[in-house]
């Protein structure tokens, strides 16, 4: 299915549209409340959206960039939220194309600032752009890139409190804040055999309850590889 990806400010998104978004996944995620998704939709600074040739929604992702201090310096850091595609539209390109032109546009502004993507994950697919992107980063099945843990930890402790275990580096909520339903959180038995899907599967053995396995990653091209590094390369060019 042929998909185009559109980037808005939350707060000019139509009523009609956030409703399309909520409705999405919320038919393929449990556990998951109207008004919380509204009201955390609220706080980011960016939704990637994912319409097909008729202009429906088939897919989003939420995301809130902002500026912190670490080491006694200032960084700006992308934290990836609510994020779904309609499993009719697998395969597609254009969630990694929306991303990359946000994170262009992120780079830019950020001038000679270190740039992280700070990622939260209850599934492996979600994981697995990690390295899909990115030659290093952090927790990963090889267990290096242990420098980006202390960040991480921060990160995590100041967006998450009491419901980060930093021990483990999962994020365990009082109740699930929305966990994927039926078919759509098994692994096929040929993934299982993935280096990194395993390794996912290992550290947040209960995704499934909507646990979430805190990640993070240096942004730059320097450390973007394949096709991550293709699509952010043309993005920025793009923008310059």
């Amino acid at each position: 299915m042929n998909l185009q990806h559109a980037i808005h400010h939350p707060h000019a998104l139509m009523p009609e549209q956030r409703e399309s978004m909520f409705a999405l996944f919320s038919s393929h995620y449990d556990c998951v409340s109207r008004n919380d998704f509204m009201a955390d939709l609220t706080r980011k600074t960016s939704v990637i959206l994912l319409f097909d040739d008729d202009k429906n929604i088939r897919g989003f992702s939420t995301q809130e960039i902002y500026d912190t201090e670490y080491l006694g310096e200032r960084i700006r850091v992308l934290f990836s939220g609510d994020t779904i595609i309609d499993p009719a539209c697998w395969g597609s390109q254009e969630l990694v194309r929306g991303w990359c032109a946000l994170v262009a546009k992120m780079l830019q502004e950020a001038g000679p600032r270190k740039c992280y993507w700070f990622l939260i994950s209850k599934g492996y697919r979600t994981y697995l752009y990690l390295p899909l992107f990115f030659k290093t980063f952090y927790p990963n099945h090889a267990e290096t890139t242990q420098e980006l843990r202390p960040l991480l930890e921060k990160l995590a402790q100041e967006k998450f409190s009491h419901a980060f275990d930093e021990k483990f580096g999962l994020i365990r909520f009082d109740s699930s804040q929305g966990q994927l339903r039926g078919d759509l959180c098994e692994v096929p038995d040929g993934r299982r055999e993935n280096a990194d899907v395993n390794y996912f599967m290992k550290r947040n053995p209960d995704y499934a309850q909507g646990t979430e396995l805190a990640c993070l990653a240096e942004i730059s091209l320097n450390n973007a590889h394949g096709v991550g590094r293709r699509f952010l390369r043309k993005a920025i060019a793009d923008i310059t």
